[in-house]
């Protein structure tokens, strides 16, 4: 069997996943739908991952990268936006109002997957940067942790307003020059990896312990963080040249 067939078969999960969720969304069955939608976020962290720890990148070649980017679209653009068009659907009117929102965000995904793989292709192989941008499958679980901590725990009537606003922040948010930090190495070499990996251990105990409650606002914490951080350099770049 060939290295690359474990790491598709991942990609295959993830894809498998963002397919049911669409049937799930379009039958009423958001909180489902939302969850699967975050289960194939997990397989699309992880294919990548593996495909390094067992050598098969040399393998699959440009197919698995292509291939993985393809699934992303379904998984983390089309169903997030199915899944929000079924949640603004008995509530909110003009219809073109729901409509242009997950289009929106559909959009800003592709184009930030796009601008990602561009990217990749003039990156080392060895190097690990930040992510230019919010990365989609965060991009879509902010809207499933939304959609779970709305029905779940606000146990109200849908907050399409909200929603909507949401959907615009988060397409915005994709297709910035905010920078987000990738996955931590499992390395403590630097104080900045060991921040890394204890503040993402932190977040995934809190979940993990608080799910439905937890969920949504660490997710938006994570999305600001781009936007703070970037002021944050803004802000001391000033401070640089004005003392220079």
């Amino acid at each position: 069997m060939r290295k690359s067939a474990i790491p598709n078969l991942f990609t295959i999960c993830n894809l498998a996943c963002g397919f049911v969720a669409i049937h799930y969304a379009a039958n009423g069955k958001l909180v489902p739908a939302a969850w699967l939608i975050v289960i194939a976020g997990f397989l699309d962290a992880f294919d990548g991952k593996l495909a390094r720890l067992i050598d098969a990148e040399a393998d699959s070649g440009e197919f698995g990268l292509q291939f993985d980017s393809l699934a992303d679209v379904c998984s983390f653009g089309v169903a997030p936006a199915v899944l929000m068009l079924h949640y603004f659907e008995p509530t909110i009117h003009p219809s073109w109002a729901p409509l242009s929102a997950a289009f929106v965000f559909l959009l800003s995904g592709a184009f930030r997957l796009a601008r990602f793989n561009i990217k990749r292709e003039d990156t080392e192989p060895d190097v690990k940067p930040d992510f230019v941008g919010l990365p989609i499958p965060v991009a879509a679980a902010t809207l499933c942790s939304f959609v779970i901590f709305s029905q779940r725990v606000w146990e109200s009537t849908r907050e399409p307003h909200v929603a909507l606003s949401l959907c615009a922040l988060l397409a915005f948010l994709m297709i910035s020059p905010f920078d987000y930090p990738a996955f931590p190495r499992f390395t403590f070499e630097t104080a900045r990896d060991r921040f890394r990996i204890a503040l993402s251990l932190s977040a995934m105990i809190i979940v993990f312990l608080y799910n439905e409650a937890a969920f949504f606002p660490v997710a938006m914490a994570f999305c600001f963080s781009g936007a703070i951080r970037w002021l944050k350099h803004q802000i001391l770049d000033r401070e640089a040249v004005d003392l220079s």
